[in-house]
């Protein structure tokens, strides 16, 4: 699955699915692939969020670590195949993503990832 068709499936919000696509378009996710897979070992995760965010650097509303959670996202579809789980569950599981920032919002009157 690409992140396109992510971020489709998902619903994200046009305001932040935008943004998320202009930055994709102009970012080379093989510098932070090797994070990406970490996350897929609990122990890993806190400092592979944190490699990443150096990497990204200055990230306004979290849209670039953001970026990067749904293409690791994206990449995790094959894994959820091969276990057999459907794409129903999938994609209802990774709509968490759209329903954070829907809370945001409604916390903050502002489109941004605030659960990185």
């Amino acid at each position: 699955m690409t992140l396109y068709e992510l971020c489709e499936k998902i619903n994200l919000q046009n305001e932040i699915f935008n943004k998320v696509i202009e930055f994709s378009s102009s970012f080379d996710f093989e510098n932070v692939n090797e994070y990406l897979a970490a996350f897929s070992d609990y122990d890993k995760m806190r400092d592979a969020r944190i490699m990443i965010q150096n990497i990204l650097g200055n990230d306004e509303n979290n849209i670039k670590i953001l970026s990067c959670m749904l293409e690791g996202t994206a990449h995790a579809y094959d894994f959820y195949k091969y276990k057999e789980i459907s794409d129903e569950i999938f994609i209802a599981t990774m709509k968490c993503f759209t329903r954070f920032i829907d809370e945001c919002y409604k916390r903050t009157g502002q489109y941004a990832f605030d659960r990185e």
